[in-house]
Order: C-alpha cells, then sequence, then structure tokens
C-alpha cells in the first residue's frame, strides 16, 4: 500500500471539486434558467398566492415560500451531479477518472463535495435577497443556513450519485431523475406547510430531508418553531445513507465490470 501525505490527498480532493465547479459555470444558461425560475416563483406565484390567503387564513405565505424556494432551488441544483457523471460514464471519461492514481473513496467525496458546493455558490446570492425581504440581517445566522443548506446538497448530490450508478439507459435515467427531484421538492415542506397536504402524504413529508432544512432555515430566518434536534438529525441521516449508497454503488458496478 502505498503512503500519500494528507496534503497531496487534500491537494487531489480540492482538484475534483474545482473540476466540477469549472463544469457548471462552462453552463452559464443553468444559472440563469434557475435564477429566472426563483425570481417567478418568489415575486409572481408567492406574491400572488399570499395575497389570496392571507386575509382567510392570516397566515404569511410570502415568507414562508420565500425560504423554502432558496431550499428548493438549491435542491435541483444538486440533483445536476448525477446527469454530469452520467454522461461522463455514456462519453468514456468516467473510466479515465476512474483510472488515475488516486482512490475511489476520495473521488466520490470529491464528486458529492463538489456538486453541494456548487449549488450552495449558486443559491447564496438568492439567500441573502431573501433574508432582506424577510428582515433578517445576521451574518451569524445566514452562515449558519448556508452551512444547513450545505449538509442538504450533499446528501442530494450523494442520492444523484445512486440514481446514476443504477441506470444504465438515457431515457430511463432522465425520467427517475426528473421523478426523484419532483418528488423530493414537492412532498416535503419547502414549498407547503405540511398540515394543508393530503394525510397520505404528510408523513413522508415529515421525515423529508428538505422538511427538515427548510424547518431549520425557517427558525433562524423567520424565528418560527422548528422540530429541534429531530429535524438535523433527519437531516444528517440522510447525507450518511446516500453518501454511503453513493459510494457502495460506485465501487459495485465497479468490481461488476459496467465501466469495462
Amino acid at each position: 500500500m502505498t503512503f500519500r501525505p494528507k496534503s497531496s490527498q487534500l491537494f487531489v480532493l480540492w482538484s475534483i471539486i474545482e473540476r466540477d465547479l469549472r463544469i457548471l459555470v462552462k453552463s452559464p444558461w443553468i444559472l440563469i434558467q434557475r435564477a429566472v425560475f426563483f425570481l417567478i416563483q418568489l415575486f409572481v406565484f408567492a406574491y400572488l398566492v399570499n395575497k389570496l390567503i392571507s386575509v382567510s387564513l392570516g397566515f404569511n405565505y410570502f415568507n414562508f415560500y420565500s425560504v423554502g424556494a432558496v431550499v428548493s432551488t438549491i435542491t435541483s441544483i444538486a440533483f445536476i451531479i448525477g446527469a454530469d457523471l452520467f454522461e461522463e460514464e455514456e462519453l468514456g471519461m468516467l473510466d479515465y477518472l476512474l483510472s488515475l492514481p488516486f482512490s475511489h473513496t476520495l473521488f466520490v467525496i470529491g464528486r458529492s463535495l463538489g456538486g453541494a458546493l456548487r449549488a450552495l455558490i449558486y443559491t447564496a446570492p438568492m439567500l441573502l435577497l431573501v433574508s432582506i425581504i424577510d428582515g433578517y440581517f445576521s451574518p451569524v445566522g445566514i452562515l449558519e443556513s448556508y452551512a444547513v443548506m450545505f449538509v442538504l446538497a450533499t446528501g442530494i448530490a450523494g442520492l444523484s450519485i445512486t440514481v446514476a450508478m443504477n441506470i444504465r439507459n438515457e431515457n430511463r435515467f432522465d425520467v427517475v431523475i426528473a421523478t426523484a427531484e419532483l418528488v423530493t421538492v414537492r412532498v416535503s415542506a419547502a414549498l407547503y406547510p405540511i398540515i394543508y397536504m393530503p394525510k397520505a402524504l404528510q408523513p413522508i413529508a415529515t421525515v423529508s430531508p428538505v422538511s427538515s432544512t427548510s424547518n431549520i432555515l425557517r427558525a433562524i430566518i423567520l424565528g418560527v418553531p422548528s422540530g429541534g434536534p429531530a429535524d438535523l438529525i433527519l437531516l444528517l441521516a440522510f447525507v450518511a445513507i446516500f453518501f454511503g449508497l453513493g459510494s457502495a454503488f460506485l465501487f459495485r458496478n465497479l468490481e461488476g465490470g459496467r465501466f469495462e
């Protein structure tokens, strides 16, 4: 077994992360599309719905939705890493990357963190905008919110990698990843209060990591009650499960010869 200095491993890890950042920067239309969609969600949909329900229910839906829109956006962007990995496998690039002299564990960690970091960078201005609109100006609280969002994005990246490692057909992959993104965002407390959801969906939404993240951010920015430690535990468990599954399926497919 070859000894690798920690500094060398950290350099390799950063190189993997930086590569993912460069890939997304080369596709600015993704950022533009998500930013425009976010602004429409916030200043058209949330504004109009809030006008409709605020009088009858006494509930400020705009503030509720503003935080959830950021969480849903970072979730959607974090899913992109699976599509990148699938495309690299189709082009044969993944074979080359996995043949380079660094461990596959480091590769999985780097891709997950890279996917999460670029999602956070792209949504950071959105959170600042929402904080200003909602009248929240604490730098410490905003940094805490970024940390929670990064944890969620890491878990979503692991989920996306897991999907990419288990589906070989491109059309099927597109359908599955789109469905996973839709269910993850919509069956959660990101955009809708759980109490108003169909009763069959409420238990699923309650344990959703997107719900946990939304609850934590609303507690920080809006000062509303949250699930407390339970939200953080659910979020960390989600990250651990799908990061582990992403690594396991990558190793299984390597040993099974998918990339041979």
